[in-house]
């Protein structure tokens, strides 16, 4: 497993571009970062994580600015202003998928998660990469690491980590707003009391 410095852009680019997975620092945990573009890349990650096409759990779509979403999802006037209001933050919305956003993952799906998060090296990674498939790092039924210590002792096979420590604070918490009304899936730290 490689180790890269939280100054390593260049080299956490050419990890992604290549197909590797990559342990990266958030807010909130450690997350588990693949191209958006690089389908073998999320295929393995996919597999890392016991999860198919077939289930309720979508990799979360990390972006790097909030103007980004339409591109991937139908979104309202509200569901903007909630987005506006939230991102970046430890908030993942959950929003119909934009019909002419067409990818061999996410067709499998209606709908998908887009978070953008507050945390200064992933900002900047990806405002250099641009989107990122993103989950947990963790297997399945197992916490979230929460360090690069984590990944090299809990995660051994993970192909390269970013040097650091995650937040430490809960998972995002995560919003779905494909209906009529949004509603709280999951409770992390961030606590929605006014949507609009």
């Amino acid at each position: 497993m490689r180790e890269l410095s939280q100054r390593q852009f260049a080299e956490a680019q050419k990890c992604l571009k290549k197909g590797d997975i990559l342990a990266v620092p958030t807010e909130t945990v450690y997350g588990l970062a693949v191209s958006l573009d690089n389908h073998a890349a999320v295929k393995r990650l996919l597999d890392f994580k016991q999860r198919g096409t077939d289930g309720d759990k979508i990799l979360t779509l990390m972006l790097p600015t909030v103007k980004d979403i339409p591109k991937y999802a139908k979104v309202s006037h509200w569901q903007m202003a909630l987005a506006r209001h939230h991102f970046p933050g430890e908030l993942t919305i959950v929003l119909p998928k934009n019909d002419s956003f067409k990818h061999r993952y996410f067709d499998h799906f209606d709908s998908v998660g887009v978070r953008i998060p507050a945390h200064d090296y992933m900002l900047k990674l990806l405002q250099r990469t641009g989107p990122l498939l993103v989950t947990s790092a963790n297997r399945r039924g197992q916490a979230p690491c929460l360090s690069a210590t984590d990944i090299k002792n809990r995660l051994p096979d993970i192909e390269a980590v970013v040097s650091g420590n995650a937040g430490g604070n809960l998972p995002s918490t995560i919003v779905d707003w494909t209906g009529d009304a949004p509603f709280t899936v999951r409770q992390g730290g961030l606590l929605i009391v006014h949507y609009a």
